[in-house]
């Protein structure tokens, strides 16, 4: 692998050499390089149009100019709030997660739920920017959660101060989120014709890390550096798509469970958006008919050693696992105390610090999968490091695409789910 990048990628207990009967070969891995060769000729052309669309974000966004609308909106108002669903809302909360600075707080509003949504009934507005985020414009949760409150910003900002306070991000001209914008004059940023699972590159994404305080311009770079890495034509020095094709190895002897095990609380947003884009993209039926599809599943360090491990470890061998986790949390927290060393069961623990312990307890437990046999690799980084950041989400995309490909399904459409939204609609008239 690279060494060129901000994150580290071990995935030696992948492989025989590590797992033993259970393992795969480097040379199956290689041996998958021809079925790729027409998504990396469209990474590698010169026309920016065969790429796909989030492959060429951090290329074509202007930095700057994101960055400068997010400290302008940050200096007017106090606090943000987001509305959107799913993709359009799961990227930029991770980035704020990760790389907001804290001190302009913002609060995704991600559900429809009623319980929560009264927290805004008698919110002040006046010091609140709102952020309304739907691809199509006609995202009935999102519409839902604006018109809702809108009644109650009209009354207490007035319309002059509403067109001040709520920005729009959407994609089509006909949704009724335009038009909405549209009648009340209020400001619309385009969304990009990228799908909300691989959008958080996007403005949708760096918005509200940018009104949040994030480096914008070293998470791009960030993303550029990954993206080149995909475009190596030597299969074992491209991390995404020598990952993302030992991934399908697994899954190909039964492996479809993905198991994404995060070593850090400041990560943990990661497996969030990671769901979304890994289940969304690969659940599909191929041109054939035939069912595909990986299930991923959140796990946190360590937390589920106490509530999954079991099963991972004496139950079906039936996933693959990926440690997300940030080495210098070793440095990290408070040493127990040496005048506790007499109590027997506390004795190994003096003059370690919690951070020890808890990567004590991440290496324990990535040794102890790889003694049974069972396939993983970590990708170590520092979760504050907005260039690892934007490395990760583009390596994370990439592989995803590289499964998709292998698998032989569209990475960027989802029919299915279609039918629900109807449904829904449906059951309002009843």
């Amino acid at each position: 692998m690279p060494t060129d990048i901000d994150l580290a990628i071990d995935s030696t207990a992948l492989f025989a050499e590590r797992l033993g009967a259970n393992g795969i070969r480097r040379e199956e891995v290689l041996a998958l390089a021809p079925r790729l060769d027409g998504l990396h000729a469209r990474l590698g052309a010169k026309s920016p149009d065969m790429a796909p669309a989030f492959f060429t974000l951090p290329f074509a966004t202007d930095s700057e100019a994101v960055a400068a609308h997010g400290r302008r909106l940050s200096r007017r108002f106090a606090r943000t709030c987001v509305f959107g669903i799913g993709g359009s809302s799961l990227g930029g909360e991770m980035l704020v997660r990760l790389l907001g600075r804290g001190a302009h707080p913002v609060r995704f509003y991600d559900n429809i739920d009623p319980t929560t949504l009264e927290e805004l009934d008698g919110s002040g507005w006046r010091d609140t920017l709102l952020l309304v985020v739907s691809k199509s414009g006609n995202t009935a949760e999102t519409l839902s959660q604006l018109l809702t409150v809108l009644p109650q910003l009209e009354r207490e900002l007035g319309p002059d101060r509403l067109r001040e306070q709520i920005v729009v991000i959407t994609e089509d001209a006909s949704g009724a989120l335009h038009e909405l914008a549209r009648e009340l004059r209020l400001e619309i940023l385009p969304h990009p014709a990228v799908g909300g699972s691989y959008s958080a590159l996007s403005v949708v994404g760096l918005l509200p890390a940018a009104i949040a305080g994030a480096d914008i311009a070293a998470l791009l770079q960030g993303a550029r550096t990954m993206a080149e890495r995909c475009r190596e034509r030597d299969m074992a020095r491209n991390p995404a798509f020598f990952n993302g094709a030992a991934q399908f190895l697994h899954a190909q002897r039964g492996r479809r469970l993905c198991v994404q095990m995060v070593y850090a609380d400041r990560l943990r947003p990661v497996s969030r958006w990671y769901r979304q884009l890994w289940a969304e993209s690969l659940g599909k039926r191929d041109a054939q008919g035939r069912a595909h599809g990986l299930t991923p599943i959140e796990a946190h360090g360590v937390t589920d050693q106490h509530s999954q491990l079991q099963l991972y470890l004496d139950g079906p061998d039936d996933k693959q696992f990926t440690f997300l986790v940030d080495p210098s949390l070793r440095a990290r927290g408070a040493r127990v105390p040496e005048r506790f060393r007499a109590l027997a069961a506390i004795a190994p623990l003096v003059g370690h610090t919690t951070g020890e312990l808890f990567l004590a307890e991440f290496d324990a437990t990535r040794e102890t999968l790889t003694r049974h046999g069972r396939p993983n690799r970590t990708v170590s980084l520092a979760p504050a490091n907005p260039a690892a950041i934007g490395e990760l989400i583009m390596l994370l995309e990439m592989e995803t695409v590289v499964m998709a490909e292998l698998l032989g399904v569209d990475p960027f459409d989802q029919p299915a789910v279609e039918e629900g939204k109807v449904l829904a609609r449906e059951y309002l008239k009843k």
